[in-house]
């Protein structure tokens, strides 16, 4: 009688076991829900680039202006990354001034790349952005004043672009900032 109860007791604690050990199968972490993640705020690494057709450089865009008294256009994208688009409208508030990110990208490569000063940049319609509801990437246009251009010939700038507001949606960093690289000629 005593082993059948020994017996019927290690049964019990393997079946346990087994139970317990095929229960965490079912919590396989490779399968996220990205439902859950909360929209962030960013300039996506895929920005238009009117003067390389069909390319991207990535968070650091490359242009070349002629040397003229003509103002030149860039055209940016700004994006909430998620799942499903909002609801309600997004504001984001870009700066022209921040260098932060160039001063870093400066110390990184040991290079010294100079910003086209804030008041040679413009954003067309002001320095916010309203992303619309239903809507998750919008494009707003940066004019660089041509006079500068025309008295810096044959340089490098960079035009520093910073989210530096957007409401209530989180900023994602490093997507908060990008930088035009801007050669003159």
């Amino acid at each position: 009688m005593k082993t059948k109860i020994y017996i019927k007791t290690a049964i019990f604690t393997l079946m346990g076991g087994l139970v317990l050990l095929s229960s965490s199968c079912l919590k396989d972490s490779r399968y996220v829900n990205y439902f859950a993640d909360a929209p962030l705020a960013e300039f996506p690494l895929a920005e238009v680039n009117p003067y390389q057709p069909g390319g991207s450089d990535g968070a650091y865009q490359a242009i070349s202006f002629p040397s003229t008294n003509a103002n030149d256009t860039i055209t940016v994208a700004v994006k909430v990354a998620a799942p499903r688009a909002l609801t309600t409208a997004t504001v984001f508030t870009i700066s022209t001034s921040d260098v932060t990110e160039l001063n870093s990208y400066n110390s990184t490569n040991g290079s010294s790349i100079a910003a086209v000063p804030a008041s040679d940049v413009a954003i067309i319609g002001g320095d916010q952005v309203t992303v619309p509801a239903n809507i998750t990437e919008v494009y707003f246009k940066v004019v660089v004043n041509g006079a500068f251009v025309a008295a810096n010939p044959l340089g490098t700038y960079a035009v520093p672009l910073t989210i530096e507001n957007a409401g209530s949606v989180q900023i994602a960093i490093p997507e908060k900032y990008l930088l035009y690289n801007l050669f003159t000629q």
